[in-house]
């Protein structure tokens, strides 16, 4: 398999000041988001953007058997495919901040890139896989003293200008994660008098959202293809989703010139509790 050995991600970008952290975390307890603003230069970006092109181009890897890279809009375990992907994974600054808030030993859960032209798209309002901490009826939320767990946080980092609505931007309603339910609207849900927010900027903004938060790919209007990068990561105590799951080994060349830190992103642990 051809592997790209080449990596442009910028591994000399400092973390956030301990104080400047503290306060992302807070804000994204809060909101069940956080906006990172410019992060990926434009070397980069094209690095990430010409790999998931390589991808899609590759008739093969449209399908449903194993070892196929391409679900709908979704371009799966790009860590397998590209360098830049895999050593996005422990990129500065975001890093720091899903440690803060998975822990020290999280990893990453999956690494699904999305393409989507116009028409395409996860336009519906949801929350990823389940309702983790549900509420009965007459129990309107969780008690804001009292931060909801993050398991999972999504990772997302535009490779294509999505300044305007047509283009299709990542929108999340703000504190929806203390709903304890699913979206309470099928268009323009709210919570608590809050609707939805765009994620809107230039090719290499970056942000982040607790995965219980409701969220959706607006629908891209325009006549452009809309490039995600990005990384899933998760708490140790959540298993990592990397197809075909039973029979899965990640490929030692992917693991070649890692440090301890992106090893253990990419699912080195010491033993520990049940295993």
């Amino acid at each position: 398999m051809s592997y790209t050995r080449s990596s442009s991600i910028d591994k000399t970008f400092a973390p956030y000041s301990p104080e400047r952290l503290a306060e992302i975390v807070e804000q994204f307890h809060r909101d069940g988001y956080y906006f990172l603003g410019p992060v990926l230069n434009e070397q980069e970006c094209f690095a990430l953007k010409a790999a998931m092109d390589e991808v899609y181009d590759r008739e093969e890897f449209h399908g449903d058997e194993e070892g196929d890279y391409i679900r709908g809009i979704s371009l799966l375990r790009m860590f397998e495919r590209d360098i830049n992907f895999r050593d996005l994974t422990a990129r500065e600054p975001f890093v720091s901040v899903v440690e803060a808030i998975l822990g020290n030993d999280c990893h990453i859960m999956s690494q699904n890139a999305l393409r989507n032209g116009p028409g395409e798209g996860v336009t519906g309002w949801h929350v990823d896989d389940r309702v983790l901490f549900p509420l009965p009826d007459g129990v309107e939320r969780h008690n804001p003293e009292i931060r909801v767990p993050c398991f999972v946080i999504n990772l997302l980092i535009p490779l294509t200008d999505v300044e305007e609505l047509e283009f299709g931007p990542t929108q999340v309603v703000p504190g929806s994660h203390y709903s304890g339910r699913g979206p309470n609207r099928p268009e323009n849900p709210s919570f608590e008098g809050r609707g939805p927010v765009s994620l809107t900027g230039k090719a290499g903004v970056a942000y982040m959202f607790h995965n219980q938060v409701w969220h959706r790919g607006h629908p891209n209007t325009s006549d452009r293809v809309r490039y995600l990068g990005g990384v899933t990561y998760s708490q140790r105590v959540v298993s990592q989703r990397f197809y075909p799951f039973l029979n899965y080994r990640m490929p030692e060349y992917v693991l070649e010139g890692a440090d301890e830190r992106l090893l253990r992103l990419l699912g080195k642990h010491k033993k520990g509790a049940y295993g």
